[in-house]
């Protein structure tokens, strides 16, 4: 299996990207009541920055006419949220909604459960590779 790409690898990343991304989440849950505490969250690395550290060294091509420009690959990620400002702020300055807080758990909750998933989907195939058997 070529080490560069590893889907072990990189599920096991995304789940400790994620584990992290709930203590972070966690602790702003804990401090919604500590005066002039402003939330903190992990910002997602793009696709495109994954490529280049892995030390590729292709880039994409337009072969015809109809494909997508190359020069629009530096365009910001639709994923990727900005900090927005709050517009819900405590008199006592703490910015945490709760509200967004746990919706936030729930989607890292609902990501970590499909790698979980495509982690044990994987490890079926390799048994079947293996063995024969399920």
């Amino acid at each position: 299996m070529d080490k560069a790409f590893s889907i072990f690898t990189a599920v096991a990343r995304r789940m400790d990207w994620l584990g992290q991304r709930q203590t972070v989440l966690a602790q702003n849950v804990a401090n919604a009541d500590t005066p002039h505490y402003k939330p903190q969250d992990l910002t997602e690395r793009s696709f495109l920055q994954a490529v280049r550290s892995s030390g590729s060294q292709s880039a994409p091509k337009k072969t015809h006419a109809l494909h997508i420009d190359t020069a629009m690959s530096g365009a910001q990620d639709p994923r990727q949220r900005e900090q927005k400002e709050r517009y819900e702020t405590a008199p006592s300055g703490n910015a945490v909604v709760l509200e967004e807080q746990l919706v936030q758990v729930q989607e890292s909750q609902m990501q970590y459960a499909a790698l979980t998933s495509l982690y044990s989907k994987q490890m079926s195939f390799f048994r079947l590779a293996l063995t024969g058997q399920r």
